[in-house]
């Protein structure tokens, strides 16, 4: 690959998530956010040579120590990986809130309360997708396997999208990380480390997460849900 087609191809692929990982996520209109008040266990469902699973790691790593800065002692809690899949079928649908009999019982049989699900599917933009009533979120991650030189893609939007998954909404500041739905938006992925959190953020991390938050693991089975909607 020459020089010129790999700036041609980095930059085809910015404008695709330039509307996936910022624009793209549930808009914040329709959506109820989990906000946890145990540490949720992570799974990650892919396949066991996965570049963008240490993607996924670096960006729990950083939320963690975001946390630990602002004096919280909210954490992400133990990964694990899991070789179970989702079909991108069921995933696009989820995407459209439709959910199907079989997504809806692979939410409840994952070993996990965020559930990172890196697709081999290239057919769809990054999403985050709660369910209150399961108590679960659901991450998922289209195929970036056609571009290996870029870690820090996998790295930079599994951040934003586990910003969901703790609870935080999208912005409009253009060089934050939690930036999306709106024009303004471009998806930078920084070589290393990640975007920032503005203030506003943060602030809002602390009103779910203070700093005197304790972990109250729930006695409800997550795998039996109350009857009625899902999502």
């Amino acid at each position: 690959m020459d020089r010129r087609t790999l700036i041609l191809g980095l930059g085809s692929i910015a404008a695709g998530f330039r509307s996936s990982s910022h624009a793209q996520s549930l808009p914040s209109q329709v959506t109820t956010w989990v906000v946890w008040k145990e540490i949720p266990a992570i799974v990650i469902l892919s396949t066991e040579d996965d570049f963008r699973t240490r993607g996924v790691r670096e960006a729990v790593d950083f939320w963690n120590a975001e946390f630990a800065r602002l004096g919280s002692p909210f954490r992400f809690g133990a990964i694990v990986r899991s070789f179970r899949s989702i079909s991108a079928g069921d995933l696009v649908a989820l995407k459209a809130r439709s959910l199907s009999p079989s997504i809806v019982n692979s939410m409840r049989e994952a070993n996990g309360d965020v559930i990172v699900v890196l697709s081999d599917d290239a057919g769809f933009n990054p999403f985050a997708f709660p369910s209150p009533a399961l108590r679960k979120v659901l991450v998922a991650i289209p195929s970036l396997r056609k571009y290996p030189f870029w870690p820090a893609a996998a790295r930079s939007i599994a951040a934003h999208e586990l910003g969901h998954a703790v609870g935080l909404d999208h912005n409009d500041d253009a060089t934050s990380l939690m930036c999306g739905g709106t024009d303004r938006c471009h998806s930078r992925f920084p070589n290393n480390g990640f975007a920032p959190l503005t203030s506003a953020d943060k602030a809002k991390l602390l009103e779910m997460y203070p700093p005197n938050w304790q972990s109250n693991p729930s006695r409800r089975w997550k795998a039996d849900p109350p009857a009625g909607a899902i999502g």
